[in-house]
């Protein structure tokens, strides 16, 4: 599939009914959603004064393949995340519940409702090196905000899975050549993610919040200088706001980014990956 097939987009409130009016529509991804919690504690059942816990179940391979998923991110939603892998709800929490008993992820509030959101601990970190993984996520706290940008995040990386298309998080961005960028003020940038489609590099920012305009075009003219020297294909910014949407269409008209940029609706690649996981669970 070609990039032309489907490009990265942005937009979505996280209501599965409603998609952001007006974001765009040229593409590949999209965002909404909603799953309760992981019960990080074993079951307890209260019998008169005593209270009798559950044998705790230790991960097995399933959960070990969750795990590693994980902490090429660092911080996921959960139904992106099972999407991915191709997990029922009740199986992926099963295999979460596991992984929280064993120390090996937490919990993060992202206290909007929207689902279930999960970070990798340092334990969980090693255990995942320890497996194999080479472009594991130094562990973090997550404040609210930052668990639901961290969930769009986990939306596209669970959409390109679906496609097919190799996907870089964080670690792996900083380990190859070619995606960190230059701003002008001399700080270096980094996109949220970084996907190849044919041998099309392509950086996607998730922005749920307005950047001050002179951030926003220094971002942007690091990409500009990416474009034209490093051979990146595309910048890709993913958003919930229309009012963000214009104000990066906007500023990046001053940087001449041109066909080397789209922006799109977040909901669109969450509808999309659900629409892909669900065709690929009925065939």
């Amino acid at each position: 599939m070609g990039l032309d097939e489907g490009r990265l987009v942005n937009g979505g409130r996280g209501k599965e009914s409603g998609k952001a009016p007006g974001v765009g529509s040229r593409d590949v991804f999209g965002g909404l959603w909603g799953v309760s919690r992981i019960d990080a504690e074993p079951e307890e059942v209260a019998k008169g004064r005593r209270v009798l816990r559950t044998p705790a179940v230790r991960p097995g391979p399933g959960s070990f393949r969750l795990l590693v998923w994980l902490s090429r991110l660092g911080v996921a939603g959960v139904e992106p995340m099972r999407l991915a892998l191709g997990l029922s709800q009740s199986v992926a929490y099963k295999h979460l519940a596991r992984l929280a008993d064993a120390g090996l992820v937490a919990r993060v509030v992202a206290g909007d409702g929207e689902g279930g959101v999960v970070r990798i601990t340092r334990a969980g970190a090693r255990e995942a090196r320890e497996r194999g993984e080479t472009s594991v996520v130094a562990p973090r706290s997550a404040a609210p905000s930052s668990a639901r940008h961290d969930r769009a995040v986990s939306w596209v990386a669970a959409s390109c899975d679906l496609r097919g298309w190799e996907w870089l998080g964080p670690t792996a961005l900083r380990q190859q050549q070619g995606w960190r960028g230059w701003r002008d003020d001399g700080a270096r940038h980094l996109p949220d993610l970084g996907f190849v489609v044919d041998g099309q590099r392509v950086a996607i920012e998730v922005e749920l919040h307005a950047k001050a305009s002179k951030r926003l075009v220094a971002i942007l003219r690091s990409y500009r200088r990416l474009v034209d020297e490093q051979g990146l294909t595309l910048v890709s910014y993913v958003t919930d706001r229309d009012d963000v949407a214009a104000l990066v269409r906007r500023e990046a008209r001053k940087t001449l980014l041109g066909e080397a940029l789209e922006v799109g609706p977040l909901d669109q690649v969450v509808d999309m990956t659900r629409a892909g996981a669900a065709r690929g669970s009925a065939g």
